[in-house]
């Protein structure tokens, strides 16, 4: 839902708490959840929704469907969802090489700082990093144990990061379109752990 310019929202939000709240069966849903609805004034932006869907469907393997359904009826609540347009987007990019965070959590603390906002929730260590130098608090719902909790649940569930995920994610698609293909492709990585 986008609020009227007569509402402020005061406080930004970041892709992965959305992502967790989203989920099904994560240590961080539950959490995430409460803290996103037990809070007031939340924005965020259009690109930090579509990072989430990014999120969604390439590293936790939810329908592609299913999360743009999801990320709509999000959309839908109380949050204010800004667009981001040429000016925000090349300060950004300033602040994304400055800081050394990623664009699209650039976009977010650039539309933060514009607004006069002073709190920005995220998991993000790199984006609390910048966000402590440039003077924005910092909203974070996962202690330590749910973290660990988090780690042993990704490390059971999800492939690891970088080549292995990678590789599932190419022997997803050939199952979908060329079943004796993944079958190959699948033996000659040994199971997703190196390249053929």
């Amino acid at each position: 839902m986008t609020l009227s310019s007569e509402q402020f929202a005061g406080r930004g939000l970041d892709a992965m708490l959305i992502v967790y709240s989203l989920l099904d069966d994560h240590p961080a849903s539950d959490v995430c959840e409460s803290f996103i609805r037990n809070h007031v004034n939340w924005f965020t932006t259009t690109l930090t929704l579509l990072e989430a869907q990014a999120i969604l469907t390439k590293v936790y393997d939810v329908d592609v469907n299913l999360a743009s359904q999801q990320l709509s009826q999000f959309s839908a609540g109380p949050i204010e969802i800004i667009e981001v347009d040429l000016p925000i987007t090349l300060t950004s990019m300033q602040i994304a090489d400055a800081l050394k965070i990623d664009i699209t959590d650039a976009i977010l603390l650039q539309v933060t700082r514009t607004r006069g906002a002073n709190v920005l929730a995220t998991d993000d260590r790199k984006l609390i990093q910048a966000c402590h130098q440039v003077d924005i608090a910092v909203e974070n719902p996962i202690d330590v144990s749910l973290r660990r909790q988090m780690a042993s649940w990704e490390s059971e569930n999800l492939p690891q990061k970088g080549l292995p995920r990678i590789l599932r994610r190419i022997h997803q698609w050939l199952c979908q379109n060329h079943q004796q293909a993944a079958e190959d492709f699948w033996s000659q990585t040994g199971g997703g752990s190196h390249l053929p």
